[in-house]
């Protein structure tokens, strides 16, 4: 099964399964940022969770890119409206 990414709503659910990584599954649906942080940290190579990614939905980066932004603002404690 390697990764398997499915849409669920705005978010994703998630198996992992070797030689991709280790047995895995996601318990509540998750953003593609958290999913990029989880399976690096379980040893998935970047290239199998966004080659997963776009296979789930070819869209995801621009969520993705929405997520980080906001994490961004709210570290440096700007509002969107003074970006």
């Amino acid at each position: 099964m390697a990764i398997s990414i499915f849409r669920y709503g705005e978010k994703y659910q998630v198996a992992v399964s070797p030689p991709e990584g280790p047995n895995w599954r996601s318990s509540e649906p998750m953003s593609a940022t958290e999913i990029l942080a989880k399976l690096g940290a379980l040893g998935c190579h970047s290239t199998d969770i966004t080659d997963a990614l776009y296979a789930a939905d070819p869209q995801w980066t621009k969520s993705h890119d929405e997520e980080v932004r906001r994490r961004r603002q709210r570290m440096s404690g700007t509002s969107e409206k003074e970006v």
